[in-house]
């Protein structure tokens, strides 16, 4: 594996007595994706949580391209190239599909501002914010709905606009947490067509509980139980670890 962009070292989160994350090591690299399982309450949400920046860690580091970002607020770390994905839509019902674009675009330029209505027909103006828009609603395939609102489009939709949302602030590294969830067979099957060509060469981490998208996408599987890594390995590894099987009760994919 080439060098990794991010590094999960020795990883600790209490709630008081109770131990969520004990001890993880992972590494990502460079064009990798790295899909993270396990039952309810094995500590994935926890994981990204300090891995963004939501919760500091108890113990343990977080490092994104050799340098330390535990404890550093969501948006620091964001600044240096990690995105993050909620599985609880994050999309304003008030701005269209094409404002919900710009917004990210401003981002990638660090742009900050309170009142966003106020400025739309200027930024409307600026030719690389335009540029942008115009390239993200042609690669999410959302043109025809770039006057929407949130509550016009379709699930599989808002899902497809909020990565765009992720994506054009130009990442380097993504953590996308639970997809797919919601979505029909119809649906994943083409939204994991989108997600492979979109995040090409980006470093890829994501929480999903669709097994079948799992073994579709991810180059290495990270198997947490109770807080601890039960494995890390390729799918085939994965599909075959008896001690993984176990904690699944035979419901992975043979």
């Amino acid at each position: 594996m080439s060098q990794p962009v991010l590094q999960v070292q020795a990883l600790e989160r209490r709630f008081g007595l109770t131990h969520i994350l004990r001890g993880i090591d992972l590494e990502l690299a460079a064009g990798e994706c790295l899909a993270v399982i396990g039952p309810n309450g094995a500590g994935k949400s926890t994981l990204f949580n300090v891995i963004s920046g939501a919760l500091a860690p108890s113990a343990g580091d977080v490092l994104l391209h050799g340098r330390s970002i535990a404890g550093r607020s969501p948006d620091a770390i964001a600044r240096l190239g990690l995105a993050r994905s909620f599985q609880i839509s994050q999309l304003f019902e008030h701005l269209s599909v094409a404002d919900h674009l710009r917004l990210a675009c401003l981002r990638a330029r660090g742009m900050r501002f309170d009142g966003w209505h106020g400025l739309r027909g200027v930024l409307a103006k600026l030719p690389d914010v335009q540029a942008s828009l115009a390239r993200w609603l042609q690669r999410l395939e959302l043109g025809d709905q770039q006057r929407s609102l949130p509550g016009e489009l379709s699930y599989a939709q808002q899902r497809m606009l909020e990565l765009g949302m992720t994506l054009a602030s130009e990442p380097q590294v993504i953590l996308l947490d639970e997809p797919t969830a919601g979505m029909s067979r119809s649906e994943t099957e083409q939204f994991v067509q989108r997600l492979r060509v979109l995040t090409q060469g980006r470093a890829l981490m994501l929480v999903e509980h669709d097994m079948q998208v799992v073994f579709e996408l991810a180059d290495r599987v990270a198997v947490l139980h109770e807080g601890r890594l039960l494995a890390c390995a390729t799918p085939q590894q994965v599909r075959g670890d008896a001690a993984v099987r176990s904690v699944y009760l035979g419901g992975l994919p043979c």
